[in-house]
């Protein structure tokens, strides 16, 4: 079943009934972003290699790093798969997978799907969006999935919403620069991710409706929930845009 699609003028639209407060603190979040790149480039890496560094090799759909970037402080996660070769399309590398544990951060949100339907030695995350990336490190697209690619903690989509300001990778290891830029996609881009996890909800309760009798959330079928190509420079043009829109009003 395909995934809910975002269409390419979904890019800016999300950013127009924005508050100044939102916009500049978006904007505040690309300029970490691009400071992170060049700090990453100043050592020859980017956030993809960054990621990968270390690994005697590469394996398809393995976690970069290995165990994960956890941060305990607040809760946090991410880790970057690697598509085989012969599966990488429109210039995808691979991706970043975001995560919360909802649990501890906001323990009265009831899940959708309980914890006890995760493995026993699975983390208690909820995920937050998929970034894509190329193999320069250039953020390319976002996305959601269903609960079963990640084992996730599923929560309803305005649950997750009032998760993403709580994604904060905030600590050195493995690499500050890597941490900080993953924090920063997240926050840029935020109007956009939740424009995408309102439709993976949307895409969800389609195929429930269809499906009545159905687990939908273990359905191989459905891998991705929705998607959006984005770019970080058209972004940051759009919030420019925005700002000097209501500047000139």
């Amino acid at each position: 079943m395909p995934a809910s699609a975002i269409a390419d003028d979904a890019l800016v639209a999300p950013l127009r009934a924005l508050p100044r407060d939102e916009l500049t603190a978006m904007y505040e979040a690309a300029a970490e972003a691009v400071g992170s790149i060049g700090a990453l480039a100043s050592v020859g890496l980017n956030p993809v290699t960054a990621a990968i560094a270390g690994a005697a090799a590469v394996e398809e759909w393995a976690h970069f790093p290995a165990g994960d970037v956890i941060n305990p402080a607040t809760y946090s996660r991410f880790y970057y798969h690697a598509h085989a070769a012969d599966e990488r399309t429109n210039g995808e590398h691979g991706h970043f997978h975001t995560f919360v544990r909802p649990r501890a951060q906001a323990p009265g949100v009831q899940p959708i799907v309980a914890p006890e339907a995760t493995a026993a030695d699975a983390p208690r995350v909820t995920h937050l969006v998929g970034i894509s990336a190329d193999a320069s490190g250039r953020v390319i697209g976002l996305f959601t999935t269903n609960r079963w690619v990640t084992g996730e903690v599923w929560h309803d989509a305005e649950a997750v919403i009032g998760l993403l300001a709580r994604f904060n990778m905030t600590h050195d290891e493995p690499s500050s620069a890597l941490n900080r830029w993953v924090t920063a996609i997240v926050r840029m881009f935020r109007p956009q991710i939740v424009a995408l996890l309102r439709a993976r909800d949307a895409c969800i309760a389609e195929l429930r409706a269809a499906h009545p009798h159905s687990d939908v959330f273990e359905d191989r079928t459905l891998q991705i929930a929705s998607a959006m190509p984005v770019d970080i420079l058209t972004q940051i043009r759009a919030i420019e845009t925005m700002l000097e829109q209501q500047r000139a009003a």
